[in-house]
């Protein structure tokens, strides 16, 4: 059985893996990255890629 403390330890540590990604996909800015980066995650299903989409889509 998971004790609150670690729900909040894994949840903390969800939330920075998340501002992490986010941080390294805004890295992305010129047309030329954006098109490498939309080239990696062609190769990907969209199951494996809707954190990413989601973020991309938010900003």
């Amino acid at each position: 059985m998971e004790t609150t403390a670690q729900r909040i330890r894994t949840a903390v540590a969800a939330r920075k893996a998340r501002r992490q990604l986010a941080r390294e996909i805004a890295a992305y800015r010129t047309p030329a990255e954006r098109l490498e980066l939309d080239l990696i995650l062609g190769r990907h299903t969209e199951e494996e890629i809707a954190e990413i989409d989601a973020l991309l889509r938010k900003g």
